[in-house]
């Protein structure tokens, strides 16, 4: 029985790839770069702004890359709230979740001062008993140090614990902590990369959670 539940953001809880594709691309385009369809994006995310940054812009040039970033953070600061919108089921999961008496958490290799903001706007009135993104000194997913906190902190069994993720990166991670994964089939990335990467379980829809538990 999953006694405590701990979601990625960014597709999982929340459907963030336009706004994350516009800001890239704006960054690109202010620095000369080509831009890149919205889909592509998909594939960039998951891994960190840097990493995302890198793979959009095909350089290894870490002034470009630093350049990048900030006018990244700029543009994203202003626009996050643009097209951002929770998957259809998401908070309906949530809620289920509370009425279960089953604490529910957010671990995100965003950076830590946008989570924050983006769970209060999105999910109102809903409890977690922490939202997490990228923070100095901690390692990014799938790296299980920051997973492995959030259990501590709760002070769960990980037999008890459920990761819920839409790429290999959150498999990987939730395997690196040695924990059980539900893989987002209607999240970024789909069953076919969750499969390979050894998820645990598939949900097709958010509410399709519920059976993993």
């Amino acid at each position: 029985m999953t006694e405590f539940c701990i979601f990625d953001l960014d597709g999982t809880l929340l459907d963030t790839l336009e706004d994350l594709a516009v800001s890239v691309n704006y960054a690109l385009e202010k620095n000369g770069l080509p831009q890149h369809p919205i889909d592509s994006y998909r594939y960039f995310v998951g891994d960190g702004v840097l990493t995302l940054i890198r793979r959009a812009s095909g350089s290894g040039d870490e002034g470009l890359v630093k350049a990048l970033k900030a006018d990244f953070d700029r543009y994203y600061n202003v626009h996050r709230f643009d097209r951002t919108r929770p998957y259809d089921g998401a908070r309906e999961l949530l809620e289920a979740l509370a009425k279960r008496n089953i604490p529910a958490a957010v671990l995100s290799n965003k950076p830590d001062e946008f989570v924050g903001d983006l769970m209060k706007r999105y999910f109102p009135g809903i409890f977690f008993f922490a939202a997490v993104g990228k923070r100095p000194g901690v390692a990014k997913k799938p790296d299980p140090a920051a997973l492995n906190q959030l259990i501590a902190q709760k002070g769960a069994e990980k037999p008890a614990c459920l990761y819920v993720g839409d790429s290999n990166v959150d498999v990987e991670t939730a395997h690196n902590a040695g924990i059980r994964c539900c893989g987002a089939e209607w999240g970024f990335r789909g069953y076919r990369e969750l499969k390979e990467a050894g998820a645990d379980c598939f949900a097709k829809a958010p509410l399709d959670v519920l059976a993993a538990l």
